[in-house]
């Protein structure tokens, strides 16, 4: 897809030959999901490890869907595909992630919601969040009956709406971990769903662009550009996640050096941080390469 020099480079990992512009795409998926397991971790200080598990699967799931589906919706251009075959490759490899999904956050999500009913918890959030666990499933059933790829408007709608049911449980999901003023929740959302649309990304271009070109060369010239409309966002998502990370930072700890390098907390941060450098890193030299 467009690769240059440097990126036919190959390094030598674990005993194996990888190719680097292999490498570059896992690398980014691996740092997205370890910055969000210390992101979850930090936020639910307090909660057992199994529930910080959970929530950072349910989170991941989410996310998954929430970014996944905005690709599919948005940026996926049925008309690019001169051959159907290749279309009906590319759309299938999206339902299959779209179906592990739906079956991860509904698991996930369901514990979630039964230890907040444990412990006697159950507000707004979960109510939200809810909401996502039951009509999720019954939407992607929807979705698999119209028609497999169906480019009609009753699959758009479809799976319009299991959009509009994600984002809604993952504002649930951002008002459990805040549950305090709306600021803090609408902080705490952006935050969320900024990784959302940068994971569901990542995974589209790792599980169904990149084997794609791999299995049918003559797809990349069909997918380039949808991978070049999503590298676009990345100079917004960037800024909101830096950002809105900054301002939890200090409101958990504080902002200043000690408090950062002498505690677990702080380290935790720590780690958010350079996985975000490393990242930003990335897209820039990403974003010069390709103009």
């Amino acid at each position: 897809m467009g690769t240059g020099e440097g990126e036919n480079r190959a390094i030598s990992l674990l005993g194996r030959t990888v190719p680097v512009q292999v490498l570059k795409p896992r690398l980014v998926l691996a740092l997205l999901l370890t910055g969000s397991l210390a992101g979850i971790w930090v936020a639910n200080l307090a909660a057992p490890v199994l529930v910080r598990g959970i929530r950072w699967v349910t989170l991941a799931t989410l996310g998954v869907l929430v970014g996944g589906t905005y690709w599919r919706l948005a940026l996926f251009d049925r008309s690019e595909f001169a051959d159907d075959d290749t279309y009906r490759t590319v759309t299938h490899r999206w339902q299959r992630i779209e179906t592990l999904a739906v079956v991860g956050f509904v698991l996930s999500g369901t514990v979630h919601l039964g230890l907040g009913v444990r412990d006697g918890q159950f507000g707004t959030g979960r109510v939200a969040l809810g909401l996502g666990v039951i009509s999720a499933p019954v939407l992607w059933v929807g979705i698999r009956r119209i028609a497999d790829g169906s480019p009609t408007r009753r699959a758009v709608s479809v799976r319009s709406t299991l959009l509009l049911a994600s984002l809604v449980s993952l504002a649930g999901f951002a008002w459990v971990e805040t549950g305090t003023t709306l600021v803090d929740w609408g902080v705490r959302l952006a935050h969320v769903g900024a990784f959302s649309l940068w994971l569901g990304g990542a995974i589209w271009h790792n599980f169904v662009v990149l084997p794609t070109v791999r299995s049918r060369p003559d797809a990349g010239e069909a997918l380039k550009p949808q991978a070049h409309a999503f590298r676009r966002h990345l100079p917004v998502v960037l800024p909101v996640v830096f950002v809105t990370g900054v301002y939890q930072t200090a409101g958990l700890i504080g902002l200043s050096a000690p408090a950062l390098l002498a505690s677990p907390v702080g380290h935790l941060v720590a780690v958010k941080l350079l996985v975000l450098a490393v990242l930003t890193a990335m897209v820039a030299a990403s974003c010069k390469r390709n103009g």
